[in-house]
């Protein structure tokens, strides 16, 4: 349809051309000296209007030209960046398939061409991973060093990678370096915070690992049993410096009480009271779990171990709460295991003959076997002694198996 329009366009104008023609019947003289000439003034028209299309041609000609060096530095500048745009999908491509080697081979040659400061930064990000996932520590650090030269507003990018690649290398300390770089561009960013909250608890810094958990835990970038996660290993550190029970009462004053009711933490608690000589403390701490309900069998076997450390006043007093405990956890066999060597360090012989013959008919175990062969031997009856002897032995040599 268009080219319809075009023909009869043409041709209407070419009518009209003829028609102006005929009408005009002038004519110009053109007087160069001694020569004198006249011309139809249409020719001179139809003359005038090819003399400035040639012009334009020929100015045309010139300009391309003279253009020529210029468009073919485009034209290669045009085909590198094409090359190192393929080149930098290809790295991408090629790392995310695993195959690292081939992904450095192709980051580093987009880095050459490239122009765009953006991707020249992807590219180096691209290589230093994959320089890092192959083990050449050395390339990494080159590429991740290149970085410094772009624009700041992408050092961010070279600061959190180099955090996360050197925590991966197990080098915390330069990981924490970049870390802080990172956090000094962006201060709230949350996947700093993160990795920072790793390397200051790889550093065993408790204090700043509780401090980062809170942090995170109000900007909703750690889920409550992280953040409890956390908090539990971080006191573990702090309790491992404590160097007497007084340091460590006055540390549980400060410790919230939903963390005080986790029996995995009082189990590290009461583990290094023993170590530091504590045994009453123990004692007050494994008593309050078992009035509040909150005792495990691991903190059972504990009160078993302290049975015979503790003073005569200490044990009779944990003995009066027994039936208490034993109400909230009638099956806990190990609770009456440590009850039963509590009443034997107090030479109660019926209690705990009662006590860990009830530990027996609800699990049949070596520690129940032993305390029964010792009571016996200390109550006369050496055949009975004999017979649990013999039946620790075989349960030993049975897990033992």
């Amino acid at each position: 349809m268009k080219f319809v329009l075009w023909i009869v366009g043409l041709f209407a104008l070419a009518v009209l051309l003829g028609l102006a023609s005929t009408v005009n019947n002038g004519y110009a003289i053109l007087f160069l000296p001694p020569y004198r000439m006249e011309v139809s003034f249409n020719l001179l028209i139809v003359g005038v209007i090819v003399l400035i299309l040639l012009t334009h041609g020929a100015l045309r000609l010139i300009g391309v030209a003279a253009n020529l060096p210029a468009e073919v530095k485009r034209f290669q500048r045009q085909k590198k960046l094409k090359a190192a745009r393929h080149a930098l999908r290809e790295a991408g491509i090629a790392y995310f398939e695993g195959r690292f080697q081939k992904a450095e081979r192709e980051a580093a040659r987009a880095i050459e061409d490239e122009f765009s400061d953006e991707n020249k930064a992807l590219a180096l990000l691209i290589a230093a991973r994959a320089a890092a996932a192959t083990g050449d520590a050395a390339k990494r650090d080159d590429y991740l060093a290149r970085l410094d030269a772009l624009p700041e507003r992408l050092r961010l990018a070279r600061h959190m990678l180099e955090a996360e690649l050197k925590l991966a290398a197990k080098e915390p300390l330069e990981a924490l370096a970049a870390v802080e770089r990172a956090r000094a561009l962006s201060p709230n960013l949350t996947t700093a915070l993160r990795m920072e909250l790793k390397i200051r608890l790889l550093q065993k810094q408790p204090d700043a690992v509780l401090a980062l958990t809170e942090k995170l835990l109000k900007a909703d970038a750690l889920e409550p049993e992280q953040a409890r996660r956390y908090r539990i290993a971080a006191y573990n550190q702090q309790l491992a410096g404590f160097t007497g029970g007084a340091e460590v009462a006055r540390w549980l004053k400060k410790v919230p009480d939903v963390e005080r009711a986790n029996p995995e933490l009082m189990q590290t608690v009461i583990d290094r009271l023993l170590v530091l000589g504590d045994e009453t403390q123990a004692a007050q701490l494994l008593s309050a779990c078992f009035d509040r309900g909150e005792a495990t069998s691991e903190l059972s076997r504990r009160l078993g171990q302290l049975a015979e450390r503790l003073p005569s006043a200490t044990r009779v007093e944990l003995l009066g709460r027994a039936e208490k405990w034993l109400a909230s956890s009638p099956d806990d066999h190990w609770l009456l295991v440590a009850l039963g060597r509590l009443a034997f360090a107090e030479q109660l012989w019926g209690k705990a003959q009662n006590y860990l013959e009830a530990s027996l008919s609800l699990s049949p175990t070596l520690a129940a076997h032993a305390e029964l062969a010792r009571l016996f031997e200390a109550t006369g009856k050496p055949d009975l002694a004999e017979r649990h002897y013999r039946q620790s032995v075989e349960l030993a040599l049975h897990d033992e198996a």
